[in-house]
This record gives C-alpha cells, sequence and structure tokens, in this order.
C-alpha cells in the first residue's frame, strides 16, 4: 500500500515531516475562508513541481471524494452551504498535507531517525507500524476474496457468517504474523539496549530539499498575508 506512494526522488524524511505540519497547520488556519481553495490548488501546483504530482492527485482525489460525502451530510443535516465547503476543503488540505510523508519510505524515516539517536523503541516500533498497514491491507483482501470464492453469504443481516468466515481468520493471522515478526527480531538480534549498530545507506540532505521546504514555508506565510490583510 505504502509502496504506491514512493518516488523516484523522495525527500530527506524529516523535512517530509516539517512540510506536512506546515501545510497542516496552515492549512486549517485558511479553511473559514473560501479563498483557501486558491491555496490549496497553490499547495497542488508546488508538490507537482517537486515531482509529487501523482501522489498530490492520488491524495486530492480520495479526500475530495469523502470531503463531497461527509460535507454532503452536513448540508443535509445544517442545510448549510458554508459548512458543505469547509468540510470539502478540509478534507482536500488534510489529503494534501500527507503528501510528502506518505511519499517518504518508512525505511528511510527510520534510519534517519536512527541516525539522530532517536530511541531504538520508537524506531523499531515505527517501523514495524508502518510496515504492518500494508501487510493487514493485503490479509483483509486475500480473506475476503476467499469468502467470495467459497460463496458465503456476507449480508449484513448475517453478522455470524462475516464472525467466522472473516474476522477469525483475520484474527489468526494478524497472530500468525506477530509470531512470526517476533521470531525475525530475535534471529536478527534486534535489541532495544543501546548497543553498538550501523546504519545502512545513510540518507543526506540534499540542497533540493531545503528548496522544497523554503518553497512550502514562503508559500504559506505569503497565504497568510493575502487571507489576513
Amino acid at each position: 500500500m505504502l509502496e504506491t506512494f514512493e518516488v523516484k526522488k523522495p525527500f530527506y524524511p524529516l523535512i517530509s515531516f516539517f512540510a506536512s505540519i506546515i501545510v497542516l497547520i496552515f492549512g486549517m488556519l485558511f479553511s473559514k475562508n473560501i479563498s483557501a481553495f486558491a491555496f490549496a490548488f497553490a499547495v497542488f501546483v508546488l508538490f507537482s513541481a517537486f515531482g509529487l504530482f501523482k501522489n498530490s492527485a492520488k491524495m486530492t482525489l480520495a479526500m475530495g471524494v469523502c470531503g463531497l460525502i461527509i460535507g454532503g451530510l452536513s448540508f443535509l443535516t445544517n442545510r448549510s452551504s458554508e459548512a458543505f465547503w469547509q468540510t470539502l476543503l478540509r478534507m482536500i488540505l488534510l489529503g494534501l498535507c500527507a503528501v510528502p510523508m506518505v511519499s517518504t519510505s518508512p525505511c528511510d524515516l527510520t534510519r534517519c531517525l536512527a541516525k539522530m539517536k532517536c530511541p531504538r523503541v520508537i524506531t523499531l516500533g515505527m517501523l514495524v507500524t508502518l510496515r504492518f498497514i500494508p501487510v493487514l491491507a493485503s490479509e483483509i483482501k486475500q480473506i475476503w476474496e476467499a469468502m467470495k470464492v467459497r460463496g458465503a453469504n456476507v449480508s449484513w443481516y448475517r453478522p455470524s457468517t462475516i464472525y467466522r468466515a472473516f474476522i477469525i481468520p483475520l484474527v489468526m493471522r494478524i497472530i500468525g504474523i506477530s509470531d512470526t515478526l517476533s521470531l525475525s527480531l530475535e534471529t536478527r538480534a534486534f535489541t532495544l539496549d543501546d548497543s553498538k549498530s550501523s546504519v545502512y545507506k545513510v540518507i543526506e540532505v540534499k540542497t533540493r530539499d531545503f528548496v522544497f521546504l523554503i518553497c512550502v514555508i514562503a508559500l504559506c506565510v505569503s497565504g497568510g498575508v493575502m487571507m489576513w490583510k
């Protein structure tokens, strides 16, 4: 799942993190102004200029659809067009702010944190968590496909079938994956103490990373000046 968002020239992980946080903060501050749609478009163009067009398009489309659904429900409830476009705008901005981070490899992020002497319990936990997400999604898909092959009736009025054919196999697979993971960590001599270790493929900061972060900050600041003047 996360591999589909990886790019050929990723940014330095911490640069991506700070860029995402900055866009998130300013985006939420601007979200009550309808002119923030122009800000969202400018962020989309900026990310596209730095090679993140596909990921920006995917996240904008996905979150835009979610925003239309949630905003539509809000409009039907409150009869307020303002609530509709604010919800849509916030969802789009949430999708855009996540683009730099989802474009970063979890392994690169872990290597970066390890180089900064971050506690191993954090780096290892983060790596396992991020890697577990696509594995879990794959397992869910396989179990669901197996249910269809067996002809299981998954109608909403038969929850017992979903429990026996989906939930129980999923729990058993999760337990099996956890057991395999713990054995893998043991055999590879992973520890949480301060024992010496080396970082494979050290991630270096490049000029492109600083230029990207400066452009993001400049865009957000200029957007703030235009919104609040």
